[in-house]
């Protein structure tokens, strides 16, 4: 059986450059060993959704309300209440990696990423742009922004056609 892939590591708590004044912290885990080789199995093993990037080596993972990033040698985990907290959520996720890289054997990579978000102004191309609002929204720019990250709402504006909907977002 292999052994643990990581064996040793740092925490950081910083609070976070995009929201100053936020009352919350990310955590950075730096790793001292690197952990390319486990992502593709990390992307076949944790809920979904996942982003990876394997050309760029890099993993995305939203759990719960925790956003994940994975790189060769960092983990970073946000949002974070306090230490305590990341503390307890880096070594939950140090604990996970190490029991998928034990069961590597066992498990089928996947190296697929996800499709990258359709871009918002191809959206609003699909949009009959009269700035309606029966969608709900005062704009059918701001619904395209809408639309963009959450395709359920594509069936609340009269004039856009499904199927060229659907050919853009390939869902």
């Amino acid at each position: 059986m292999p052994e643990e892939l990581i064996t040793d590591y740092e925490t950081k708590l910083s609070t976070s450059d995009c929201h100053p004044g936020a009352e919350w912290f990310r955590v950075f885990v730096t790793l001292h060993d690197d952990i390319s080789e486990v992502l593709p199995y990390l992307n076949a093993e944790l809920d979904q959704p996942t982003d990876y990037r394997h050309s760029e080596g890099f993993l995305l993972w939203k759990h719960g309300n925790k956003n994940y990033a994975f790189r060769p040698t960092e983990i970073i985990i946000a949002p974070v209440a306090d230490n305590e907290e990341a503390l307890e959520l880096t070594k939950s996720i140090i604990g996970t990696i190490n029991d998928i890289w034990k069961r590597k054997d066992a498990i089928t990579p996947d190296v697929e990423g996800s499709k990258p978000l359709p871009n918002a102004l191809d959206l609003f191309k699909l949009l009959p742009r009269t700035n309606c609002r029966e969608c709900g929204f005062p704009t059918c720019m701001a619904f395209a922004v809408e639309l963009r990250t959450d395709f359920t709402k594509s069936s609340l504006c009269p004039d856009l056609s499904e199927d060229d909907f659907q050919g853009l977002v390939g869902s």
